[in-house]
Parts: C-alpha cells; structure tokens; sequence
C-alpha cells in the first residue's frame, strides 16, 4: 500500500475521532435517577456486537474488533491490519408510577474507535466512549403548611466522556497484558425551580449547579487462552479499574425570579448567593471484574463475565452522595452456521443473544434500584469485504413503582460499523 493513502486514512480518523468528541452527548430525556452520583452509567461493554450478547467482554479478544472492556484484548489484533468501529445508540423509555406514565428517548454516538500493530508483540487501540449520561426533567408537587400549592421541577443534561489510548503485550503464547490510559473529561448541569402554580405574585427560587470534570485514570486487563482441543478455546479475563481523583470546577448558583417555567422568559429579581470557580475533586472508586468464554473458531463463543465497584468510597467536593455498591453479571453468545459459505448469504450471517441483571449504586427510600435486560443482535457481512454491519436491540427495565418510585421500561438499538483493512502489506505491483 503506498505511503501516501495510509496517510490519508490516518488523517481521515484523526478528523473524524474529534468529530466525534463534539458529538458525544446525549440529547433528549435519559433517566430521572441520572440525577444521583454521576448519572447513569452503562456496565455493558459498548461495541454493538457484545451489546447484542448482553455486554460481555471481559474474556473476549479479537481481530474484527476493538474491546476497549479488556485493553489485552488488542494483542489479538493481526499484525498487518487495521480495524475501524463506529457506533450509534438510540432508546425509547416508558416512565411508570403507582398514578402516571410517560414516554422519553435520547440519542448519542455510542463509541467510536480504532486498533492497530506495533510490533508482532505491541498492539494498540485509540477510541472514544461514554462513561457516564445525565438527562432528566421532573416535577414533584407538594402543598405548605398554608395549603398553597407548590411544584419542584429537577433539570439536569450532560455526562462524562472517555478518551482512550491502549496498548497491550503478547507475554507468552496464550497470555497477554494490557493498559488503558484514558481521559476522563465531561460536564454535568443539574438545577432545580420552586415555584408556585397558583400564584403569579410569588417569586420562585432557581438552584444551578455547574460542574466540569476532567483527569487521566488508568484500567489493567489480564487475559489467558487455553487450548480444549484443536478449534476449541477457553478465555479467562481479569480486569481493573484504578481509583479516579478527577478535578472538577463548580459554578453554583441561587437567584429569585419570575417565569422560567416550562421554556418561559425568565425574569431575574435577585442573586442570593454565587460561586463562580469551586474547584474541587470527584472521586469515582476502584472496580473489577473477570470473565470466561467458550469459544469455537469461526462458528460459536458462549462467555459470562461478573463485575463490581466500590461506590461507597464515591465523593464530590469532599462530601458522598448515599451510594451503595454495584454489580453486575452478564451472559451471553454468538452462532455463525457456516462463514465460508457462498450458496446463502444467511449462512454467512452472525446471531448474537445474551442478558444481564445490574445492581445499580443507587438505593432510594430503602428500595435498591436493579435493571435487566435482554438484548438479540446480528451482524451482517458486506460482500467481498471483511467489514460487518453489527445491529443489537435490548429490552429491558430499571427500577420499581414501590415507595413512589419511577419505574422505566427501555428498548435499546445500536447500529455499528467493523471496518477491517490490510494497511501494512507490501504489494509487489503499483
């Protein structure tokens, strides 16, 4: 391949890497229980094809994709090619109360990365994903000791964002390390409004707060492959996240007003109190995980993975937010009948099914917020290419209608690309 278009390919990502960054936001309504902590947080592994199998990937390496889950996974790349993933994520949510229901739904870039050689030895991978989203809009009313209506409206968008770049190390035959130094950077807006429906004499009292957040973490990956027979392998992997100290910069702030009710021109009467520039630190705690997979080459992988997080030790500005500890267990595989075949296209198609139950770190008025689902996908070869079309849907639900709580019921789609090229072979002819 000459110089030339390996160049050109190499600038087009870099461009289209920080197109991503810029699109990397969620938009539209999440979940009301973003509010808490650092919003919502996806445990499943982000590439469409593991989002079909329940989002495992401790266990998984391979030469079609980047699993940024388990940075030893690159050492399964080729040592002559390059591989492209791109992903996008849409939801519909049903909103459910003991009273009410409602529907939301959000968008986002779901990941966007890339894996590469160094050496026969050194592989890497670069990419961009979501950590954390926040999204939400609710209204709890409430009545004074002087029966006078009042409703308290909670806003929050934003979220965290992880800019990576890893690299792992073929140690032995079947044993390979790996590391992620990642960027950790994000904003989050949340604000709440009293005000009083009843009365357009009374001023309302608006709460902003604005924070942004950014430092390095880094995440450790172990992952062992044993022989059960000629085409038949076992992957165990072992995964760590590090303690993240991320600084962070608060802009805080509480005026009185007029209006600014539902999309209304608001009217400032007073700013009681202000803080321009807090800076401070975010503490998001240590995490691990491992996982098993069964895989036979070319035609099936069957993997569970387990993973938990001390969200006990979580901390903003010196002070915790009630969180518990989370985990998290997921199951899930792949079938291809035949990839070599040419007399049906369908024989050459992948299908993926998997499931997963979350302990979330969130527990309100005594009751733990957990979340299932179930997820199916597909992924569709292009023909006289290596490059697959990777679809996964995923049905599921978060939290429960006891103690006036929110119950959500969520359909899941990602759609990704997994591009596969030859960048590093000599042609013998121009």
């Amino acid at each position: 391949m000459r110089l030339d278009n390996t160049l050109r390919k190499v600038t087009f990502f870099i461009a289209a890497l920080f197109f991503g960054i810029s699109l990397m936001a969620q938009t539209g309504v999440d979940s009301p229980y973003s509010r808490f902590g650092i919003g919502n947080i996806d445990s499943r592994s982000v590439n469409a094809r593991q989002q079909a199998m329940g989002g495992i990937g401790n266990a998984i390496g391979s030469n079609r994709f980047v699993n940024p889950s388990n940075p030893a996974s690159y050492a399964k790349f080729d040592s002559l090619s390059f591989l492209f993933n791109a992903g996008f994520n849409a939801s519909n949510v049903t909103y459910r109360t003991t009273t009410q229901t409602e529907k939301g739904s959000y968008a986002q870039l779901a990941y966007f990365s890339a894996g590469f050689p160094v050496t026969s030895w050194w592989k890497a991978g670069v990419g961009l994903l979501p950590y954390s989203r926040v999204g939400f809009n609710v209204v709890v009313p409430g009545t004074t000791a002087q029966n006078l209506r009042y409703n308290k409206a909670f806003e929050g968008h934003g979220g965290l964002n992880q800019l990576y770049f890893g690299n792992a190390f073929q140690l032995a035959k079947n044993l390979s390390v790996g590391v992620n130094a990642t960027y950790v950077f994000g904003r989050n807006v949340t604000s709440s409004l009293l005000y009083f429906p009843d009365s357009s004499y009374i001023a309302s009292t608006k709460v902003e707060s604005r924070i942004l957040a950014s430092d390095f973490k880094f995440d450790y990956g172990l992952l062992y492959t044993a022989k059960v027979n000629e085409k038949t392998s076992l992957h165990m992997g072992l995964v760590y996240g590090q303690k993240i100290n991320l600084n962070v910069k608060r802009e805080y702030l509480i005026q009185s007003q007029f209006g600014g009710i539902d999309g209304d021109v608001s009217y400032v009467l007073d700013t009681i109190f202000y803080t321009p520039s807090e800076k401070g630190k975010l503490v998001i705690p240590p995490q691990i995980g491992f996982g098993l997979a069964l895989e036979k080459s070319n035609s099936w992988l069957l993997g569970a993975d387990f993973n938990w997080q001390n969200w006990e030790k979580y901390q903003i500005q010196g002070a915790n937010d009630s969180l518990i500890n989370s985990w998290n267990t997921a199951i899930g595989g792949q079938f291809t009948p035949n990839h070599t075949s040419i007399s049906g296209y369908w024989k050459r198609v992948t299908y993926r099914g998997g499931a997963r139950y979350n302990q979330t770190y969130l527990k309100i008025s005594g009751q733990p917020i957990n979340e299932f689902g179930i997820s199916f996908g597909v992924g569709l070869p292009l023909p006289r290419s290596m490059t697959t079309i990777d679809l996964s849907v995923e049905v599921g639900r978060r939290g429960t209608t006891a103690n006036d709580l929110i119950r959500e019921t969520f359909i899941n789609f990602t759609a990704g690309v997994s591009i596969y090229e030859r960048w590093f072979v000599k042609r013998r002819y121009n």
